[in-house]
């Protein structure tokens, strides 16, 4: 239980304070299509880096101030899919005023109106592109942001989510908390500590410091997991059922004791269990020659934000390699379109698509296929 003193906080603001994973990534790849751009390696580099940055890095030939401009001034006024993190707003109205700011790669115009979308309170301490000639994994924008605080680097604590941002906040001499709401935790392992959501973390004032717990840490708190066996389809059942209940357009439920019996024929169901032993995720895993594939991935909706969804995937890929697979695959069906943006976080890129032939009818009007997604293991 990592416990830090400090004198101010300061946060990133996309993967942190708001999600806006959807948004980023369809401005980006709509830019990519308009310019003949790989929409892939813009992706692979654009969280944490300022606009301007990413364009001159995959595509030098074009006037990236220029193209800076157009992408932000369409993502400000185009904020659908922008939703605040959960527990952010609590967390930054439990800090005293002026003694946290937002340090981001984006624009005056862009922050403010992500912040105002989601209703969270400006502050008066706000770093963005515009304020910095050279972004992060500089140290500059961070530095800036504890001037602007008026308190030294050492005093101040970073949240971020990008290993871009921890490297720009530690090479400024400032402590920091990574977020893996982005990124896998082992990806921020030159993070001080790692949570998973900010229900991991609190912040008490006393006298003129915070005192700042974090509850866990993402490089040593691991899901506790281990085969199905005939004993526990009732239980997979049930969650499998409980996570898929938002899929509305489908009627009646994901699936039942018999399916699961079916596919335990044919593959494996991972259990995921917490500390107290209580089922919270589960991940179906199958080996197909040279190829594994994983499915039916489901995390209790009570705990879903926590980083469970990317340990049970860890897991269904440690499997398959451990049964001597190269390649992972899974499909996601194109009416779920939040789901192939987190899977590219994880290294899988879209190959392909197939028909999607339901087990249970689908609402009258609607067009659905299945988008394959493969990785390398």
């Amino acid at each position: 239980m990592p416990i830090f003193s400090c004198s101010a906080i300061l946060f990133d603001l996309d993967g942190v304070l708001v999600d806006s994973t959807r948004s980023v990534d369809r401005e980006w790849r709509q830019w990519a299509g308009r310019k003949g751009v790989d929409g892939d390696a813009i992706m692979a580099i654009a969280h944490g880096v300022r606009t301007v940055e990413v364009i001159r890095t995959v595509a030098p030939h074009l006037d990236a101030a220029a193209e800076a401009w157009e992408i932000e001034h369409r993502e400000a006024g185009a904020q659908d899919g922008v939703v605040v993190m959960p527990g952010a707003l609590e967390l930054v109205l439990s800090i005293p005023a002026g003694r946290w700011g937002v340090v981001t790669s984006g624009s005056r115009p862009l922050a403010t109106a992500r912040l105002e979308y989601c209703g969270l309170p400006v502050p008066n301490v706000l770093v963005t592109s515009d304020d910095v000639k050279q972004g992060k994994p500089h140290p500059e924008p961070y530095l800036k942001g504890a001037e602007q605080l008026r308190f030294s680097p050492a005093e101040c604590l970073v949240i971020e989510d990008a290993p871009a941002g921890i490297q720009s906040a530690r090479a400024g001499g400032m402590k920091v908390i990574g977020l893996s709401s982005t990124y896998a935790p082992e990806k921020l392992s030159t993070a001080d500590a790692v949570i998973r959501g900010f229900r991991e973390l609190s912040v008490q004032a006393r006298g003129e410091q915070l005192i700042v717990t974090t509850a866990a840490s993402g490089r040593n708190t691991h899901l506790s997991v281990r085969r199905a066996d005939a004993n526990d389809r009732g239980g997979v059942v049930e969650l499998i059922n409980s996570a898929f209940a938002i899929e509305k357009f489908l009627e009646g439920n994901r699936t039942n004791e018999d399916e699961v019996a079916q596919r335990m024929r044919k593959g494996e169901f991972l259990l995921g269990h917490d500390e107290s032993g209580t089922l919270v995720a589960v991940v179906y895993v199958e080996l197909r020659g040279p190829r594994g594939y994983f499915g039916m991935l489901a995390v209790d909706p009570k705990r879903q934000g926590r980083g469970l969804g990317r340990e049970m995937v860890a897991a269904a890929e440690a499997y398959c390699r451990e049964k001597g697979c190269t390649a992972m695959d899974l499909t996601v069906l194109s009416l779920r379109p939040e789901l192939p943006p987190l899977y590219r976080k994880l290294g899988y890129i879209e190959n392909g698509i197939e028909e999607f032939r339901p087990s249970r009818p689908l609402e009258d009007s609607l067009e659905c296929h299945c988008i394959v997604m493969s990785k390398a293991l």
